[in-house]
């Protein structure tokens, strides 16, 4: 394989920063609903980020095709220390932290996300050769999903501490240790030192490009304009790349809004089986991870992510039957098999399918859907009528409808895209 030592940096960089990263992103949904008890102000905070990230998406695709990704990503690892080394530095001095610094450290980590994913596929696919795009994508999968394999499990630890015993998918499990819950600034803490790692990792990365990259110096509105119109004269390449994320539009939605409610209103229990959750779905998409290329062959990409979007889909409506803890852990295990298998599926066929030069725009046009997406999602469930009493339950219906609607699009233009031509 080209570039092993620049891949390997690669993922062991993201690997690092994302235990942390992931540690974080469940504490502070948790944090606002759980402990300061103001899941409306999450759910207002989560719309208005997730309004600005529309804006920023774009900016941040066109930054990938237009910049080194190198350089991109150390900026973006600077960032990151500094904004959540600042926000711990803050709670040590003062005690404890405002809601409005917690909102701030989420902001920025969302906005992160925004531009690390569409630069760390973008640079991987600029390092990988093309017979190599299968491994790597599995790869990136799975050191994706292991970090967030340990972070669910750490974090279950962090968030409500440990007593003697622990909470092992719905079965208390003695131990030989306790320890106290963390504050919210203690785990931005560790957040803040895997920036620093990363950082150096990435640092030391020096690559050849195999991918043929020819930069884009025209204007911000032009280099848009150039992903939309690639875009629009491949439309069965747009239709494909908008479905096959509804599962993925759904789990940022689940997670991050639905599933702290459906743990403390509807199972009745505490932040480690939310954590926990967390972790199991990770482990279905680490298993994905390691079979997904060798299950699925080229030639059963587009029938393999019809099948996992519907059955995903039929995972979300056990959610609104089911209270029982075993049941609940399968199906999110489930759920992020197929998750993680149709990631792999998706960005192996997009390599493929779709330049180098315009990967990051192309990408950035589906951000983009995804994100208007999500905040109608967001509007809809911070209506009262989901917060009241048990009805979080028929959130998760919505969800397992519009996993089973992708799965229907992307087979109703089957035939065209198994016979696409693929990029030399």
């Amino acid at each position: 394989m080209k570039n092993r030592r620049a891949i390997f940096l690669l993922l062991l960089a993201n690997s690092i920063s994302g235990v942390a990263q992931g540690i974080s992103m469940l504490a502070i949904p948790w944090y606002f609903i759980t402990m300061i008890h103001q899941e409306g102000l999450f759910t207002k905070i989560y719309f208005l980020v997730t309004s600005l990230s529309l804006v920023w998406g774009v900016y941040a695709g066109t930054l990938v095709d237009r910049y080194n990704r190198k350089n991109i990503f150390l900026a973006i690892n600077v960032v990151g220390m500094v904004m959540l080394g600042g926000a711990s530095l803050l709670g040590y001095v003062q005690g404890e932290l405002p809601w409005v610094i917690v909102a701030i450290v989420f902001a920025t980590t969302v906005f992160i996300y925004n531009i690390h994913f569409p630069t760390l596929y973008g640079f991987a696919q600029e390092i990988t050769a093309k017979e190599d795009y299968g491994k790597v994508t599995s790869q990136l999968e799975v050191q994706g999903q292991l970090t967030w394999t340990i972070s669910g499990g750490l974090g279950a630890m962090l968030l409500t501490g440990v007593s003697g015993h622990l909470n092992v998918f719905g079965m208390n499990v003695a131990v030989p240790f306790t320890l106290r819950p963390w504050t919210i600034y203690e785990i931005f803490t560790i957040d803040a030192v895997t920036y620093i790692i990363a950082l150096i990792l990435i640092w030391q990365i020096k690559s050849m490009s195999v991918a043929e990259r020819t930069i884009d110096t025209d204007p911000l509105l032009k280099r848009i304009r150039t992903g939309m119109g690639y875009l629009k004269r491949h439309p069965v390449i747009f239709l494909f790349g908008n479905a096959s994320l509804f599962i993925f539009l759904t789990i940022i939605v689940h997670s991050t809004l639905v599933n702290p409610i459906y743990v403390d209103h509807f199972l009745k229990q505490k932040g480690d089986v939310y954590a926990l959750s967390d972790m199991v779905f990770s482990m279905g998409a680490l298993l994905a991870g390691f079979i997904t290329t060798r299950v699925f062959t080229q030639k059963r990409t587009i029938s393999g992510l019809i099948g996992l979007s519907i059955l995903a889909g039929v995972m979300y409506f056990v959610h609104v039957y089911n209270s029982v803890l075993p049941w609940y852990f399968l199906s999110y295990f489930v759920i992020g098999f197929c998750n993680a298998a149709g990631r792999v599926l998706r960005v192996t066929f997009l390599f493929s399918h779709i330049p180098n030069s315009v990967i990051g725009r192309t990408n950035s046009v589906f951000f983009v859907i995804n994100v208007a997406m999500r905040l109608m999602l967001t509007g809809l469930f911070a209506l009262p009528l989901f917060h009241q009493g048990i009805n979080i339950i028929y959130a998760n219906a919505v969800l397992g409808g519009i996993c089973i609607v992708g799965g229907i699009l992307i087979w109703m233009q089957k035939d065209d895209l198994e016979h696409m031509h693929i990029v030399k």
